[in-house]
């Protein structure tokens, strides 16, 4: 039985998108006209990469004051407009090292791909790694979008559950709460194939299982659901808010 679900989550990671991307992937991108470079960063005036936009994550958050879903999204619309974001661009998200600012990184991922957008990747070692490997490709100029967007969200108001969910679905239902910390390095760089497709097999997580995601916060538990959603293709994963 292990054995077959290692060779299920070979079969995932083999099929992954480019969920998190290198220093040097990012820049053979720079060329394409389709990339849209997101900074989350606090420190983005003082320096980023060059061409990255500043997202403001606080924009892409609820307001205590917003009960509606459809007030939340039309913010979203909103700054997906902002920041020049087509149908068929390639959104690539990066922050500064530190686990606060990459756990932006990976919500705003939550966030799009909860709009419908799903090619979306992550700098691997964020701001960091790209200094270590371009440290003339950095700038303190501030870059707008080019034009307005013009992608449409749609709304899946499925990624996000609450307790009683689990209650209603607890024979279907895996719940992860393992610390996201463990799945990278000390520079915030993704840990290798076989320790992510053992972080999934300690779980015991299968295809045909609901997982639902906790940590203390929403920014968290983004991290474990975009390792699970994005890297490794599980599907069926939602995060599990209180």
């Amino acid at each position: 039985m292990k054995y077959l679900l290692t060779l299920l989550l070979l079969t995932f990671y083999t099929y992954a998108s480019d969920a998190f991307i290198t220093p040097e992937r990012l820049k053979e991108l720079l060329k394409d006209k389709k990339l849209i470079l997101l900074d989350v960063s606090s420190m983005y005036d003082t320096s980023h990469i060059m061409g990255a936009l500043y997202a403001d994550i606080s924009k892409f958050t609820k307001s205590k004051y917003e009960r509606l879903a459809s007030a939340y999204s039309k913010n979203v619309q909103k700054e997906i407009i902002d920041l020049g974001i087509d149908p068929d661009s390639h959104v690539v998200i990066y922050s500064r090292n530190s686990y606060d600012e990459f756990q932006n990184a990976t919500y705003l991922a939550f966030v799009l791909i909860e709009h419908g957008f799903e090619n979306v990747s992550i700098l691997d070692g964020g701001y960091m790694a790209w200094v270590f490997e371009y440290h003339t490709l950095i700038s303190s100029k501030k870059s707008s979008a080019k034009d307005d967007g013009t992608y449409e969200i749609k709304h899946n108001p499925n990624l996000l559950i609450e307790p009683d969910y689990i209650d209603r679905n607890s024979r279907n239902i895996v719940v992860v709460e393992k610390d996201y910390r463990d799945n990278f390095f000390d520079d915030l760089t993704l840990r290798g194939e076989d320790e992510l497709n053992e972080f999934a097999s300690e779980l015991s997580l299968i295809k045909d299982k609901e997982i639902a995601v906790h940590d203390e916060t929403i920014f968290k538990a983004s991290v474990n659901w975009y390792i699970l959603y994005k890297e490794l293709g599980f599907k069926n994963v939602k995060i599990l808010q209180f």
